[in-house]
């Protein structure tokens, strides 16, 4: 395997410096002319080894390698070339039935359902005041500013509002924002930091008032709108996304869906919003959408309409912890990354992207046949999604004298009320018990390093343990439709366990203790 750069902030500058050289000097050839599809993958995609398509299989893998040997917490990776799914790689926990939050990329879909009801005649257009869409509500801290911020504003995060709702302040205006009663009315009632128009600023509550756009004008709620007008007519049918207390669907994330079908949003934007000789989204919508419209400063070098751009010549639809929607015009491609990542490895998947996939789709033809590399490619694939067991060791004394006992929390921040361990029958596994913000579920613990999945409390979650200590029991665990993954260790002494846990995403930690039930 060649060497690649180590995955962390100065490697990721280097890149993007080493790609910008690249590009500038020819070394990444756009694919030609592009042509309409003759196929379209409303039921499923049509796959092809990556060769037949101008792609370099052994890169692919080498990729693949590099995220299994330094543990970087993608969980899955798709790339499309020319309409066909090249590679679909799912690593373990995450299993080819997961869907997947997509958190910020929710805001990209969004802005999609804007354009078709733009197209559609239901709203004038970007240039339409934001109050005006909301005649009811009075704002307050009302001046010419207010006045006169547009719908465009909403749209390229240049609203003027003072939030504080981004990652920056910790969310602390969107936390303000979910508690209060009228979430539309709160977004009017901010004070303006700036004239419209003039400063990119991050604010999850104004994808909020952009979904609220949406209900005002079309009867209906975004997620009833997008299944109609969206999602049916692209074949995406496993999709979940949740609405506020008043029924407002949550415009800036949430939302849950197969990777596959997050690849297909991207698919509509490359081929300029047509699906199956269908115009779904304007061309112009979609190409003022992914168009520098301001600079954010942040992230990427450019802002759309709700879409991040590139100066390489890709789009993004970005979300927390590593999800990406990456569109690529002039290699004909469509890439996305679902991932658990924290801040500081948030850039991993546009290095993967910058460092694997772009060299290996140089070719803007096919390149001559590679059966060695296309089974590599395949062996690394089910290695990824089938780990290999490891022999259980014998269980310390210790397992069976708390094996089945219950231990109670006092009051705690995690709401956290009782544990107990089971190690019964199965020398594999243990069974988890814990009752936790008023509700009880038990998960197997897989003993052999290997994740055992269970559905408790609405996700899928997974959970493998082992013996540290003669009294030390650790549990990794991952939330496998979701960006959460954790470590618990429990240490036992006499009447009570330890229990500490870290959240490995956001970086959170609790110290608790629990004492054993008379």
């Amino acid at each position: 395997m060649k060497k690649s750069v180590q995955f962390n902030k100065a490697s990721f500058f280097k890149v993007l410096l080493l790609s910008a050289l690249l590009i500038a000097s020819g070394t990444l050839h756009a694919v030609e002319t592009q042509k309409s599809p003759e196929f379209w993958p409303t039921q499923g995609w049509r796959t092809s080894t990556p060769e037949k398509q101008g792609v370099d299989s052994e890169k692919l893998a080498d990729m693949l390698e590099r995220i299994k040997k330094q543990n970087v917490n993608i969980r899955s990776v798709a790339v499309i070339r020319n309409g066909h799914l090249l590679c679909d790689a799912r690593f373990h926990p995450f299993t080819q039935d997961s869907w997947h939050i997509i958190h910020s990329c929710t805001k990209s879909i969004t802005s999609a359902l804007i354009g078709i009801a733009v197209d559609k005649g239901l709203i004038d257009g970007v240039n339409t005041p934001v109050l005006e869409f909301f005649p009811e509500k009075k704002a307050a801290n009302l001046d010419e500013n207010k006045k006169g911020m547009t719908l465009e504003h909403l749209l390229t995060m240049s609203s003027g509002l003072k939030a504080r709702d981004s990652y920056l302040y910790n969310w602390e205006g969107l936390r303000k924002m979910r508690a209060s009663s009228d979430w539309i009315q709160y977004m009017l009632d901010l004070p303006m930091a700036h004239a419209p128009g003039t400063k990119f600023e991050y604010i999850n509550g104004v994808s909020f008032l952009l979904s609220a756009v949406l209900q005002q004008t079309t009867g209906e709620n975004a997620f009833a709108f997008a299944k109609k007008n969206l999602f049916g007519p692209l074949g995406i049918r496993e999709v979940d996304w949740p609405s506020n207390p008043q029924g407002i669907t949550i415009g800036w994330g949430e939302m849950r869906m197969k990777p596959l079908d997050m690849a297909k949003i991207g698919y509509l934007y490359l081929n300029k919003g047509v699906w199956e000789g269908k115009q779904v989204i304007s061309s112009a919508w979609v190409e003022a959408s992914t168009r520098e419209q301001i600079k954010p400063k942040t992230l990427a070098e450019g802002y759309g309409y709700q879409w991040w751009i590139d100066e390489a010549g890709y789009y993004m639809a970005l979300g927390y912890s590593g999800q990406y929607i990456v569109v690529l015009p002039k290699q004909n491609m469509v890439v996305v990354f679902t991932s658990a990542l924290n801040a500081f490895n948030f850039f991993v998947p546009e290095l993967l992207l910058k460092n694997y996939i772009l060299p290996a789709a140089e070719s803007s033809v096919p390149l001559p046949d590679n059966p060695e590399g296309e089974k590599r490619l395949q062996s690394v694939l089910y290695a990824i999604s089938h780990p290999e067991t490891s022999p259980v060791p014998a269980l310390p004394e210790i397992a069976q004298k708390v094996s089945g006992k219950t231990y109670v929390f006092d009051n705690n921040p995690m709401d956290l009320k009782s544990i107990s361990l089971d190690f019964g029958s199965k020398k594999d596994e243990v069974i988890l018990s814990l009752s936790y913000r008023g509700r009880n579920f038990q998960v197997p613990v897989g003993l052999d390093n290997v994740y055992r999945l269970t559905k408790a409390l609405g996700y899928l979650r997974a959970y493998k343990g082992s013996w540290e200590d003669d009294n030390v029991f650790f549990i990794d665990y991952q939330i496998v439709d979701h960006s959460v993954r954790g470590k618990i260790r429990l240490t036992f002494e006499e009447d009570k366990v330890t229990f500490l846990h870290r959240e490995e995403v956001n970086g959170s930690s609790n110290k608790l203790t629990a004492r054993l039930r008379d």
